[in-house]
This record gives structure tokens, sequence and C-alpha cells, in this order.
């Protein structure tokens, strides 16, 4: 698995969402990567040169809506949304899971450990949005 799949310790979980390209197109049927917690997204890396060559096509052609869906098919799209597991997080609405604050804590002590003083401030801002994001329901 590439470190572009993981957010906040745990896997990012693939979402199906229309996007609009630098060059205006709205693109609809997108498979995306998304942190339940943190909300950070990017394109599928399996999809990203038909996505580009999709917008292309549109802008050149003058076209302001596609579907990638439709322009690369329904198997590939369906095998890039399997390849990422479904996430406990948007099944209980949750944004932060307690084994995501277990292995926070755990980073927190080993940076305390080693000095590493930067780190260790990292690490507890990120806790502190964590805590502030656990009374926080994404759906």
């Amino acid at each position: 698995m590439s470190k572009d799949t993981l957010c906040c310790g745990l896997t990012m979980v693939a979402v199906m969402r229309s996007v609009y390209s630098e060059g205006g197109v709205l693109i609809h049927d997108v498979p995306m990567l998304v942190c339940p917690t943190c909300h950070h997204h990017h394109l599928a890396p399996e999809l990203e040169l038909d996505f580009i060559m999709l917008a292309h096509h549109a802008e050149t052609d003058g076209v302001k809506i596609a579907s990638l869906l439709e322009a690369i098919g329904d198997e590939k799209v369906t095998r890039v949304l399997n390849a990422y597991p479904e996430d406990e997080r948007y099944r209980t609405g949750r944004r932060v899971l307690p084994e995501q604050v277990d292995s926070l804590l755990d980073m927190i002590n080993m940076a305390k450990s080693l000095g590493d003083d930067a780190w260790y401030r990292e690490l507890l801002d990120t806790l502190k949005q964590f805590t502030s994001w656990s009374q926080v329901r994404t759906r």
C-alpha cells in the first residue's frame, strides 16, 4: 500500500465524487480517496491518467460535463473502488477511532523519548485536533 493511501494513521476510503478539472470541466463519477477524519482527499492514483485524458479531450472539444465512468467503463472504476477497504468511520459516522488515538499516543511517547521536540509538538497539535473532531459526525 502506498503512503498516498494513508492519512491520520488509517487507510483512506474510496468514494465517488464529481470533480472540476483545471480547465473547468465538471467530471462526474470520479473515484476519490478521502480521509473520514481530516477530510484530506485526492484522486485515486490508478485513474489519474484516465482523468487527465478525459479532461483534456473534453476541454479540447468544448464539453463542459463528462463522466469518467462512461469514458473508461464500469469494470475499471469498480476494480479501483474495491481496492480500498470499507472504513468503520463511515459505517459508524465517527470521525476519530480509538485506534487512531492509541497510535498517536504511542508516537507522542516515541517523539518524547527521542527528544524530537518539533515532532512532539506536531503530534500534540494533531491530538488536539482529534479531540475536537471526536465530537463531530462525518455524516
